[in-house]
């Protein structure tokens, strides 16, 4: 057993168990070894848990420098949305990445982002910050998008024509957020996602202009 083992049925457990679900013992357990030989891999559950994470964040293609035909924020958007999608794949993706750190190998991955932001006209600090933002933008997001899925609610699928006239029909006094509702459409879907991305990208976008 080594740690990539670990970390691959530590993955499975929470796809089949959730956050919550997801002990130690159980995961021993899995493994068919005692809880405390965990403890030669990982020294505590929070090391695991960060570890998990980066895994699920690296499912994707492997990060890499745009090329001279890719514009550092269309490479920015793609880094975004891979995020979402390798979240979505898991139970609890976000919910897991909002509780966890990058570990020191996640690192260079970072210092390259910084590099690419570099380039394109931004300091160090502002390059993180715009990181951060984007980072806290994709968890929430996808977080809110799944719990919605495993909410009661979310079961009663599509709304009927009538409960769609009810809807138009409490807005009536409100036409600002009634015309909003109807341009933006459903708050948690694709393209609300990518609308909200492309806005924390403009804010970038003119950080580096103005600089």
């Amino acid at each position: 057993m080594d740690r990539a083992q670990v970390v691959r049925a530590a993955i499975a457990l929470l796809d089949e168990a959730g956050l919550d679900g997801l002990s130690l013992r159980r995961l021993a357990t899995r493994l068919g070894v005692q809880a405390p030989a965990l403890y030669w891999h990982f020294k505590n559950k929070q090391e695991l848990l960060d570890r998990m994470a980066a895994h699920i964040a690296a499912e994707e293609a492997p990060l890499m420098p745009p090329t001279p035909r890719v514009l550092w924020d269309e490479w920015l958007a793609a880094y975004a949305r891979s995020l979402r999608s390798a979240y979505t794949r898991h139970r609890d993706g976000a919910l897991l990445a909002a509780s966890t750190q990058p570990p020191p190998d996640q690192w260079p991955d970072i210092e390259l982002r910084l590099r690419v932001l570099g380039n394109a006209g931004l300091s160090p600090a502002d390059g993180m910050r715009a990181l951060i933002a984007i980072g806290n933008y994709v968890t929430g997001f996808t977080l809110e998008e799944q719990l919605r899925a495993t909410s009661t609610s979310a079961a009663t699928g599509p709304l009927t024509y009538a409960q769609y006239g009810e809807a138009r029909a409490r807005l009536a006094g409100y036409p600002r957020l009634a015309e909003a509702m109807r341009e933006v459409g459903d708050p948690q879907g694709a393209g609300a996602f990518e609308d909200g991305l492309q806005m924390i990208l403009d804010g970038v976008r003119s950080r580096v202009h103005s600089r």
